[in-house]
């Protein structure tokens, strides 16, 4: 199969797994408008793109070792706790909440919020080594063929998490502050458990299991 249509398939499998950043894209979306969703995916994709680099240089052998996964998990899981708890405790005024705002005035604040926000989830490495491996040994591609097939892998993810912004903007119409009061509570509650998940790899180094 050529390596377009590969990078294609496995974008959009990526797509389908639902993880932090979907519910993050789609509630800052809502809330602060399509530019300001179009700017996360942005830095979603530059995360992607950082994970591809550094796993084509081969630091899945780090991945191997069980402390830099232990500590890995700890810092993701605290930093992902600290958007979780912000999400969870995030007021919103009585009045009407979906205003057009300029969300592309902060711009570089939302790339770097989907950024980390992807960048910190250590299943976003594994997943990204576990694809490697499947390029580079089953695949066996040259380095022109992995070019084009990381980019259009990256290229559909960035395109489906647009068209996610892009749809949940029009959701605005009729979103309420208790709508958003909602959305807040069901990030920030999707944040925390995916933070205690990351959060079992630092404890089970200290013979803690939160997680069988």
């Amino acid at each position: 199969m050529h390596p377009l249509l590969n990078g294609l398939l496995f974008g959009l499998l990526l797509c389908i797994l639902i993880g932090p950043v979907f519910f993050a894209l789609i509630q800052n979306s809502i809330e602060k408008g399509f530019w300001s969703g179009f700017f996360m995916a942005i830095g979603v994709a530059l995360s992607d793109v950082f994970y591809i680099v550094i796993t084509y240089f081969g630091v899945s052998q780090l991945v191997e070792s069980e402390n830099f996964k232990m500590w890995l998990g700890g810092v993701g899981g605290v930093i992902m706790l600290v958007f979780g708890l912000f999400y969870l405790f995030k007021s919103v005024p009585k009045t009407t909440v979906m205003k057009n705002t300029n969300g592309g005035k902060h711009g570089f604040k939302q790339i770097l919020k989907g950024f980390f926000l992807n960048g910190v989830n250590p299943f976003v490495l594994f997943f990204w080594i576990g694809i490697m491996s499947k390029v580079s040994i089953d695949f066996e591609y040259t380095s022109n063929q992995a070019f084009a097939f990381f980019t259009a892998l990256v290229g559909t993810v960035f395109i489906v998490d647009v068209l996610k912004s892009y749809f949940a903007t029009k959701l605005r119409e009729i979103v309420t502050a208790r709508f958003m009061r909602i959305m807040n509570r069901t990030v920030g509650v999707a944040l925390i458990l995916f933070a205690l998940r990351l959060l079992n790899f630092l404890l089970e180094g200290f013979g803690i299991q939160l997680f069988a």
